[in-house]
């Protein structure tokens, strides 16, 4: 799966370009997804391993290397994330079923999990309308631009002390929203 195109995504995305951070998760999400599921079959587990590598990218991508394989570091990042959470919830050796990457799945798996990726963009985008507009700026400056929270605050013209609080409070809507979205 690697080209140059990815190969110059990575390094606009190392950059600073939140839109190649986008593109880069949207072409190798179902690659992810797949080769994980096969690892471990809890869908809510592998999902959000993949969601919490690239965020864990996205925040110290000034302090990425160029990689030969975008496609192998992206997995290796969602692995280690997922073994971890694996750690975390005490899951049984059970769930890990295999680490052989060359599982395939069915047409209909892939087809539940474009599903659900949609369905995820969807209660994503919903969960930001709940957010205040400060609460959005802040969010988008802190987790897109990378700005620290005294650049923030001078940016907005407040407190540090406003910023940190604005940021809870938007990521404390946010997990309201997805766990109440989840649970019904």
């Amino acid at each position: 799966m690697q080209t140059t195109r990815t190969t110059e995504l990575w390094n606009c995305m190392r950059a600073g370009d939140p839109g190649a951070l986008k593109e880069l998760y949207n072409s190798f999400y179902h690659f992810l997804f797949s080769a994980n599921f096969a690892v471990c079959t809890h869908r809510d587990i592998v999902k959000d391993s993949i969601h919490e590598a690239f965020l864990n990218i996205w925040i110290n991508r000034d302090k990425l290397p160029p990689v030969s394989s975008v496609g192998g570091y992206l997995n290796a990042c969602v692995r280690r994330k997922l073994i971890d959470a694996l750690k975390k919830e005490s899951l049984p050796e059970a769930a890990l079923l295999s680490t052989d990457d060359e599982h395939e799945f069915s047409y209909e798996e892939v087809i539940i999990a474009f599903q659900e990726q949609e369905a995820t963009s969807k209660t994503l985008k919903e969960a930001l309308l709940q957010l205040t507009t400060k609460q959005k700026e802040a969010i988008q400056l802190r987790y897109f631009e990378n700005k620290n929270y005294a650049e923030i605050a001078e940016l907005l013209g407040c407190e540090q002390r406003t910023i940190y609080n604005r940021i809870y409070e938007a990521v404390e809507r946010l997990r309201h929203y997805f766990s109440a979205k989840h649970t019904s």
